[in-house]
């Protein structure tokens, strides 16, 4: 692995990490009211809920618990933009939140040298969220969030793609309608623009460590029943364009039905879908034309009893068509993990496999699995090299939290192709490198180094580091310089 030290990042970097010193000391002024609140015996604690920060969606908070609660003598004066009652009885009421986030992030050698026009760069990533929840009654919701997304700097391959800049657009925007049906079993509505989440979201789900999470436009029902949460829907995703509002497209449509809950007979919890894309154009590997494929998947997890061990195991099949080649693809994920009896640290290590299949001839029928609208980052490696497709990686981690607040991983995964007829392809599904010019299977192997601390209630901080080294396949199908991947951000959620 390369060495911090070793490289000299560029001058707009360190402005990046300087900033994120500044942040750090504003939080500590920040608490000290809070300090003085909670040490005043007029002082309270509401029963706030956590805050679903990264993929886990601002709209699945619910802060009626602070319904009735004196939220000028509580220890965060933003506790007052949570719960604004806007009739007597406050039984309507508004919730305010938002985000502020800086991150800094250097690619050495990006795209293994070939990045034009500089392969080495460093750039400052600048997002802000907005949202705002209105509900009426019990029964009737309406949630609006904005962003602003910006790249400063990026003169990587691709520069400010819409990846990284949508300067002013909305991220969510929908209304629900919730009807009951007894005391244990209710059905919501939900209809507009929003993010969709599902599961383990290694299928589908909005990606939030991009500067740019994906979104939908369409309508779900939820169905909440004897502990099962059960949602059909069907949706268009939304194309970015930098500089104008958003739109959907009826050229990638995406439905189905997902299904989660305990399985009742084992301690267990399990996922259930099928999912359905209809693609104007689909290529792979040589085959071009109308993609409609169905994914028909579950997934298993849970732990084994008081031993420390967890488990998960996630697999789909797909089948459909591509123009004119008929579709056979799967993939499979399989998880164990163990956390060791330290109580201070919380250690637990974990063994993973992943794979997902690849074409075995350029052309005609279409082996490659399409890994949907995934949360890439969160999984085979952090640099967001490798998607999951026509991909085999075997890899394991180890995570610790040795003080309150702070939790650090290491990731270890290798990666061979699973066809030596496909390409390589990334996190967003386009082809890495093309698999025509050689059988070489091995792609390479990467190393992942990452820390996150919660400075304060509101502030997040987080830093990691990638080396990924480039194997034989990377050799033989052009430049091959191991590539690095620095970043630091701060964030400010309320």
């Amino acid at each position: 692995m390369g060495s911090l030290a070793s490289v000299r990042l560029p001058r707009r970097f360190a402005v990046t990490v300087v900033l994120g010193l500044a942040l750090h000391s504003l939080s500590v002024v920040y608490d000290v009211p809070g300090a003085w609140a909670q040490s005043s015996p007029a002082a309270t604690e509401p029963k706030r809920p956590a805050y679903q920060l990264g993929s886990a969606g601002r709209f699945n908070e619910d802060w009626s618990s602070l319904k009735g609660v004196d939220l000028g003598a509580t220890d965060d004066v933003l506790d007052r933009l949570k719960f604004i009652p806007l009739s007597p009885d406050q039984n309507v009421w508004l919730t305010i939140g938002g985000q502020v986030r800086e991150r800094g992030e250097y690619f050495k050698h990006y795209l293994f040298g070939a990045s034009e026009p500089k392969d080495s760069d460093g750039y400052l990533l600048s997002r802000f969220r907005l949202s705002a929840d209105l509900h009426v009654s019990q029964y009737i919701r309406m949630f609006a969030e904005g962003r602003s997304a910006f790249a400063l700097d990026r003169d990587l391959a691709g520069g400010r793609t819409t990846a990284y800049v949508d300067e002013f657009d909305l991220k969510n925007g929908f209304a629900d309608i919730m009807i009951p049906f007894g005391q244990k079993a209710n059905v919501t509505l939900r209809g507009g623009r929003q993010e969709l989440i599902f599961g383990s979201q290694r299928l589908v789900g909005p990606g939030d460590f991009t500067q740019v999470p994906r979104a939908f436009e369409g309508g779900a029902a939820i169905a909440q029943i004897a502990g099962w949460t059960i949602t059909p829907f069907w949706a268009q995703s939304v194309v970015i364009d930098k500089y104008r509002f958003n739109k959907s497209t009826s050229d990638l449509q995406l439905f189905g039905v997902f299904g989660t809950g305990p399985l009742h007979v084992l301690p267990v919890n399990l996922d259930l879908y099928w999912l359905d894309a209809d693609n104007r154009t689909g290529t792979f590997n040589g085959t071009v034309g109308r993609e409609r494929r169905h994914t028909l998947g579950g997934r298993v997890s849970g732990k084994v009893g008081a031993t420390g061990l967890d488990f998960e195991v996630e697999g789909a099949s797909q089948f459909g068509t591509v123009g004119r080649g008929d579709i056979g693809a799967w993939m499979l994920t399989t998880v164990l993990g163990y956390t060791l009896p330290i109580t201070r640290l919380s250690p637990r290590v974990y063994l993973e496999f992943d794979y997902a299949s690849g074409d075995d001839r350029p052309g005609g029928d279409v082996g490659t699995f399409n890994q949907l609208y995934p949360n890439g980052h969160s999984y085979l490696g952090y640099i967001d090299y490798i998607g999951r497709q026509n991909i085999l990686s075997p890899n394991a981690g180890v995570i610790i939290s040795p003080i309150q607040g702070l939790t650090l991983s290491l990731q270890q995964y290798f990666f061979w192709r699973a066809s030596d007829h496909d390409a390589i392809y990334n996190k967003s599904g386009g082809v890495l490198r093309p698999g025509t010019a050689t059988t070489a299977r091995y792609v390479g192997a990467e190393t992942d180094v990452f820390g996150t601390y919660n400075l304060t209630r509101h502030f997040l901080g987080y830093a990691g580091y990638s080396h990924f080294f480039a194997g034989e396949f990377i050799d033989k199908t052009g430049k091959d310089k191991d590539s690095d991947f620095y970043y630091v951000a701060i964030q400010y959620s309320f």
